[in-house]
Parts: structure tokens; C-alpha cells; sequence
């Protein structure tokens, strides 16, 4: 029995011991709390910006949710993007870390109302009223980035004339492309809709083909002007079918334009090749390429001109490149 009394007192000092440890193990400090996710309380009161203009962060308010629930209202944020520029959708803040987007809208101010074609004069005893006017071309003809109003549109309105559009975005002159160029001029030649008579023929000099200048093709010799002998798989016999069609079915003046300067080297050789096959088809080159007086605008005009390097807004086709189609085509 005297043995057992001592065994029994030191399992106690152990289960005391034990105990002790344990308590002061429970006692250390927790982890402190980290960021569990951004909240945004209040989007910035302005949402709708013209490309150039400043983002505008008043109103906007965020708080961050801890991993122990607590919260951080209104934490300070930071962002690098800080001017809003074309096809902007959003901008990013970045708070304790993590990153936040706030969507904005971005308006193009060359394409404000005022620079509609409804908001364009109507030339009274136009020298043209009544004619007609083909344009085939791509998204720069269309009116992509100016809710579908070209030059096109600007010149029908303005000198009472008839102007038939046939753009589709996206697409090259060269057959080997889907809807080329070739393919919806001659889907129209068949139509039954194909005007009698044209008093001109206005042709874009596609910026898309620019992606593939393997398929450019030469330009041929003088004496082959048979509209049958040109590969309209490349670039250069798709140019030269649809003037030679065109002469031969109307006989009216044909003119191709080309875009201002857009970074592409590619499109060099395409002007070179339009200017070499000019005089043999009668072309009269609206150039904006390689008028230097004309690429002489300054930078605010630019931005109130352009959506991009390739298309022009409203503003950019009325004020700008109309100008250029009427000193071609109005003689």
C-alpha cells in the first residue's frame, strides 16, 4: 500500500504538468487576419468617358473582407491606367495586393451627333443629283467604327446622289478569301438588282490583304486585258478583274482609294501595284497614303478623326476624307 501512494502522487504531478503545458500553449497569440476578398461599395460616379479623357475615381469606395470576417472600409487603392483610350472596357485598381476591375464606357467623341450624316447640308443644284455610285470595300467602307456612316453615306447625303454600298468587315479583295471583294461584286453583277448605268465605280485598296503578301501576285502586262486571264486568287488579278468588269460592263470611271498611313509596310507594295496598273485601266487614285498635306493634322485632330490607325469615326470621314472623294470624283 505505501508503495502505491507514491505512484499515485507523481501520476497526479504529470497530469498537472500536462495541464499546465497545455494552457499555456492555448494562450499564444493567434495568426493575424489577412485580406479574403475586395468588396466594392460604390462604383466611381462617372462610368462614360471620351478616349483622351482622365479616369475619374470620385465616389468610388472599397472594402476589404479579413479571413477572421472583420472588415477594412474604404481602403486606399491604386491604378496606372489613368487615361481612358479607344475600346477601353475597364480600368484596374489594385488595393492591399489584389486587383479590381471597374467597367467604364468609352464614347468616341468624332462620333457625336453633330458630325452625323443627318446633321449634314445637302449641296442645293448639285452638279451630281441623281447619279449613281458603286463602293465596294471592307470595314473602312462600311463605317465600322462610326456606327456604319462612311464617306460613303457623307457624299450620297451631301450631293443628292444615289450610292450603293457593298462593304462587308473583315474582308480582302483577293477571291482566295472567304466574302472577298470579288465574290460579292460578282454575286451583284448577277443580281437583278444591277444597276444599268453607273457614273463611277469606287474601289477600296483593302487594308486586310496586307496579312498575307504571299499572295499579292504580279501585276500583268499591258496588252493582257482580258478580264478572264487574271488570277483573282491573288491580290493584284483581283484588282485587275474588277476594273477590267467594270469597264467592261459600264464603262464608267473607276476610281480605288487607299488608306492614310497605318504602320503596315505590307501595304507599300499594294500602292506600288495600284500605281503601276493605273494608267493601263484608267484609275484615278484617290491617295491619302502618300499625301503628306493631307497627313498633316495635328494630334487632337487625329483623335477626333480616328478610332484607330485604320478607321475613321464620323467626324474623321465628314471633315477629313470626304473632302478628298469630292475633289476625285467632282471635277
Amino acid at each position: 500500500m505505501k508503495r502505491i501512494i507514491p505512484i499515485l502522487i507523481l501520476f497526479a504531478l504529470l497530469l498537472t504538468a500536462c495541464s499546465a503545458s497545455t494552457e499555456q500553449v492555448s494562450t499564444e497569440p493567434s495568426e493575424p487576419p489577412v485580406l479574403d476578398k475586395l468588396e466594392i461599395v460604390s462604383y466611381p460616379d462617372k462610368t462614360e468617358y471620351a478616349a483622351g479623357e482622365t479616369f475619374d475615381p470620385t465616389g468610388l469606395v472599397v472594402n476589404a473582407i479579413m479571413s477572421d470576417g472583420s472588415v477594412q472600409e474604404n481602403v486606399e487603392w491604386t491604378s496606372e491606367e489613368t487615361v481612358i483610350v479607344n475600346r477601353m472596357e475597364s480600368v484596374k485598381v489594385e488595393c492591399l495586393g489584389k486587383k479590381l476591375t471597374i467597367p467604364v464606357k468609352v464614347y468616341l467623341a468624332g462620333n457625336a451627333e453633330e458630325y452625323s450624316v443627318a446633321n449634314t447640308a445637302t449641296v442645293e443644284n448639285s452638279p451630281i443629283k441623281g447619279n449613281t455610285y458603286f463602293w465596294l470595300g471592307s470595314s473602312v467602307t462600311f463605317g465600322a467604327s462610326s456606327e456604319e456612316e462612311s464617306m460613303v453615306d457623307f457624299f450620297a447625303k451631301k450631293w443628292d446622289c444615289t450610292c450603293i454600298k457593298e462593304a462587308v468587315s473583315g474582308t480582302k479583295l483577293t477571291a482566295a478569301a472567304s466574302q472577298s471583294y470579288v465574290e460579292r461584286f460578282n454575286k451583284y453583277l448577277e443580281s437583278a438588282d444591277r444597276a444599268e448605268h453607273l457614273d463611277g465605280f469606287i474601289c477600296q485598296l483593302s487594308t486586310n490583304d496586307t496579312s498575307d503578301p504571299k499572295g499579292y501576285g504580279m501585276v500583268m502586262p499591258d496588252m493582257i486585258t482580258d478580264y478572264q486571264y487574271f488570277d483573282v486568287n491573288t491580290t493584284f488579278g483581283a484588282m485587275e478583274y474588277i476594273a477590267a468588269k467594270v469597264k467592261e460592263v459600264w464603262g464608267c470611271p473607276v476610281y480605288f482609294y487607299t488608306n492614310p498611313p497605318f504602320g503596315n509596310a505590307n501595304y507599300v507594295p499594294m500602292v506600288e501595284a495600284l500605281e503601276l496598273m493605273a494608267p493601263k485601266w484608267d484609275i484615278t487614285i484617290i491617295d491619302m497614303y502618300r499625301d503628306e498635306e493631307f497627313n498633316a493634322i495635328t494630334d487632337a485632330e487625329r483623335s477626333l478623326y480616328m478610332a484607330d490607325t485604320i478607321h475613321p469615326t464620323k467626324a474623321g470621314y465628314r471633315d477629313w476624307w470626304l473632302p478628298k472623294f469630292e475633289e476625285a470624283i467632282i471635277k
